[in-house]
């Protein structure tokens, strides 16, 4: 446990810190003192007879500033009196009790009901029929792991850890799982990741395949929208490969896939443009580098949720695009099973039908 030496800062300072960082999230007074109230007690440090503990409030204050602007330990040290080393601590220690006091905030729908309203709102906005979210993931910049074997540096050159996430049809995470080591250019980590055994063995309660109109026979899977760089199976499609001729169903299939993927693209650009930390390199080693990243991701949730002035997708303007900053993953090509290529066929068909239709 950490206790370290500081002096208390006076009222007004302390409201002051408290006020400049919440300016820099976006966060309202309430926000801040319902997530002090939540992570107060894990975080709080005994004082000893010959120092002071640093308070709950200050060390919520530091970590919130460290997400939102990525400044240095150093930096931090001078700003708040505080020794880098103390900061470099209390970070993750914070930041795993964020994740735990705001689980509720990123999650799957727990019921039937719950995966069609999600597949609904990305028909409605998207005109893309069974989606019940988009996969994508990330490369998060980190320091140089210690004894490493290079199995955290990238395609891109340099050391990462991977972001992969799930996003509802409003940009919303609804999954991630951080610390896939950036060597991972197949979506290897993917098949890793806890959701896959999951959707595998029918456990989360996504709706049994259905047919998409009255028009046609076959039942289709409710599915994640993946780019290139994930494997087609029951419960991911991706686009068609190769060069495809304009207006065919294949190209028109792409087209509303690419459409229909842009949340993602929102909430990752809304992320790097609300936490600065991510267009740093995150001076952790990947376990203690995981957290914060983490806890920017359930942050960004609890903040759009909360806040009456809800972000929308048109939100992303004017914000530098977050593939610049988060890297995507390297894509391979790799040709789907016939049957399921088949019901990629049979969406794309679907969707040349409606489009002359309309």
């Amino acid at each position: 446990m950490d206790n370290s030496i500081v002096n208390e800062m006076p009222a007004a300072s302390e409201e002051m810190s408290d006020e400049t960082v919440r300016e820099l999230l976006g966060m309202s007074e309430e926000d801040f003192n319902y997530l002090l109230n939540e992570i107060s007690g894990k975080i709080s440090r005994r004082d000893t007879f010959m120092r002071k503990a640093f308070t709950a409030r200050e060390r919520l204050i530091v970590t919130l500033r460290f997400l939102a602007t990525g400044e240095s330990f150093m930096a931090l040290a001078s700003l708040y009196d505080i020794s880098a080393s103390s900061i470099r601590t209390i970070i993750p220690e914070v930041c795993e009790c964020l994740i735990k006091a705001l689980k509720r905030y990123v999650q799957f729908p727990p019921s039937e009901a719950g995966w069609l309203r999600v597949s609904e709102a990305f028909q409605d906005r998207w005109q893309f029929p069974h989606a019940i979210g988009v996969i994508d993931a990330r490369h998060v910049k980190i320091r140089k792991p210690l004894h490493t074997d290079k199995d955290y540096l990238n395609y891109k050159g340099f050391y990462s850890i991977v972001l992969l996430a799930v996003v509802d049809a409003s940009a919303n995470f609804m999954y991630v799982c951080v610390g896939g080591k950036g060597s991972i250019a197949d979506g290897g980590m993917l098949r890793n990741a806890s959701y896959h055994s999951k959707f595998e063995h029918h456990e989360l309660n996504v709706p049994p395949p259905a047919v998409l109109d009255e028009r046609h026979a076959v039942k289709i899977p409710y599915m994640l929208l993946g780019d290139k760089s994930f494997l087609f199976t029951e419960y991911c499609i991706r686009p068609f490969g190769g060069h495809l001729k304009p207006d065919s169903p294949e190209s028109t299939f792409n087209y509303r896939m690419s459409q229909a993927r842009t949340p993602a693209a929102v909430a990752f650009d809304g992320l790097c443009s609300r936490f600065k930390i991510f267009g740093t390199i995150i001076n952790l080693q990947p376990d203690k580098a995981g957290k914060v990243v983490m806890a920017a991701v359930y942050l960004f949730n609890f903040l759009r949720r909360k806040n009456s002035t809800e972000e929308t997708l048109g939100c992303g303007k004017g914000v530098p695009d977050s593939s610049y900053i988060l890297p995507r993953l390297q894509s391979k090509p790799i040709k789907p099973a016939s049957r399921l290529a088949n019901i990629r066929l049979q969406i794309a068909n679907y969707m040349m039908e409606n489009r002359r239709l309309e």
